[in-house]
């Protein structure tokens, strides 16, 4: 019996390696589709529609204009920068009309951000569930819309970004205690929270490719450390330390989708507190189940004699950085040949 339960979490292990190795060196795959509205002179709007990497080529979303409007042949030169899939001419402009993306094939529970870009007027956004694909545009955006849709792409941005999740992982396998825990994710949480604003409002740039690289390097360093065991090294003495260095840096992962998307400029502020509320509340959420799986799991593996040791909490946190471990060069070989 003993030696069945033993089989089966290494094969859970197994199998979870498996499956975080087959995400793509992106690990933001989760963010939503896009939906691009750039008003145009002469109550003309052109539309851009982007999908991310996990919706298949053959159901890529179409632009779905509303009634009253009508598809208009433009030049590039006509369009400037525009890269649109479609323009559409709306007379007496675009307040009160429905846009909308339709998928050829089927629906793949995606949100969907949609963002008006205005001549004379601030930008407008909305974030729709999975279940709305059209967004009627009102007036003017307000505060309590603007904080509700960016809290939620910060949700779903944490718990989309495996990469992240897995350094947080290593966090709480290296800090061992609650309090050192505690303190270590705070630092983590304040340290990319600066550079997250820092890179949002362009006063710091990374280029991409790099920063997911050495993220990806910094779940392996934390792995290596793990496996190692050294409780008198810089990473188990000073976790906050090490949290607060690598934090930085996975600020700049997290501002890539808010660069992409855009902020609404009339509610900065509180755009930006309102998606690093919602990092913060799915990664709270995330702790919590990965300390209670950990519970779960020391609890099945209490009574064996591993190694010698009647604690299995070793034993789990071996097994656990060797899979970290796996992933994370799997995913920083992906990433170093986005260089070329």
């Amino acid at each position: 019996m003993r030696r069945w339960r033993v089989q089966a979490l290494a094969s859970l292990l197994l199998a979870i390696v498996v499956a975080l190795g087959a995400v793509p060196a992106q690990a933001h795959d989760a963010r939503p589709a896009s939906v691009l509205i750039r008003e145009l002179p002469n109550d003309r709007f052109a539309m851009r529609v982007r999908a991310p990497g996990s919706v298949a080529l053959d159901n890529r979303p179409i632009p779905v204009a509303p009634g009253g409007c009508t598809p208009v042949n433009l030049g590039a030169e006509d369009i400037g920068d525009v890269l649109s899939q479609a323009v559409v001419s709306c007379p007496g402009g675009v307040q009160g009309k429905r846009f909308g993306i339709a998928y050829p094939i089927y629906n793949p529970s995606l949100s969907t951000l949609f963002r008006l870009e205005q001549l004379d007027a601030p930008p407008l956004s909305a974030l729709l569930p999975p279940s709305e694909t059209s967004w009627t545009i009102p007036e003017r955006a307000s505060v309590l819309e603007v904080v509700g849709d960016y809290f939620r792409l910060g949700v779903q941005h944490i718990l989309g970004g495996l990469d992240h999740l897995l350094f947080v992982t290593g966090l709480l396998l290296v800090a061992g205690t609650f309090r050192r825990s505690l303190i270590a994710l705070t630092g983590f949480t304040l340290a990319h929270s600066i550079t997250l604003a820092l890179s949002t409002l362009n006063l710091v740039r990374l280029p991409a490719p790099p920063v997911e690289a050495v993220i990806a390097l910094s779940i392996l360093f934390l792995a290596v450390e793990i496996v190692r065991g050294r409780k008198d090294s810089l990473t188990f003495r000073y976790p906050a330390l090490v949290a607060t260095l690598f934090g930085l840096l996975h600020g700049f992962g997290f501002a890539g989708v808010l660069r992409e998307i855009g902020i609404p400029q009339t509610e900065i502020a509180a755009a930006l507190l309102a998606f690093n509320v919602g990092v913060e509340a799915g990664q709270v959420a995330f702790v919590l189940l990965a300390l209670a799986l950990y519970a779960l799991v020391r609890r099945a593996m209490s009574g064996l004699d591993l190694a010698g040791q009647r604690d299995p909490g070793p034993a789990i946190r071996q097994l656990c950085a060797y899979g970290m471990g796996m992933v994370a060069v799997f995913w920083l070989v992906q990433r170093m040949e986005s260089f070329a």
